[in-house]
């Protein structure tokens, strides 16, 4: 990705509000977002189009946050995952090869995990 495209984010929660908030905090961050919520829709939408970073929530009904970077991960070239939970879930996350924030967060953290995690790949 260059500095003169636009990074495009694959944002996944099942709670309404989380991803509509994320999604608007996103947009308004000069990203193009794509909000779903659930982890079968990521899925998929990871093996239609490429996205330069997936924020996925851990803890969904159906496929889980897991299963989506068990996904993004095995993309060539995988886009890297931000997992979003609360910390019992950090440690996993980490090893894993994922970034992790933390709920609850604000906004100036999740612009700066985002941020680290498109300057790193």
């Amino acid at each position: 990705m260059t500095s003169s495209t636009t990074a495009r984010l694959l944002v996944v929660d099942d709670q309404p509000a989380v991803r509509e908030i994320l999604a608007a905090m996103l947009t308004l961050g000069g990203y193009e977002v794509t909000a779903v919520g659930m982890g079968s829709q990521a899925i998929q939408l990871l093996g239609e189009r490429p996205f330069d970073l997936v924020l996925v929530d851990v803890n969904m009904p159906g496929a889980n946050g897991w299963q989506v970077l068990d996904r993004a991960q095995a993309l060539s070239p995988a886009p890297p995952v931000l997992m979003i939970s609360d910390e019992r879930y950090e440690a996993e996350a980490l090893r894993r090869g994922a970034g992790f924030l933390g709920k609850p967060y604000r906004r100036s953290v999740v612009e700066e995990s985002v941020r680290q995690m498109l300057a790193a790949s």
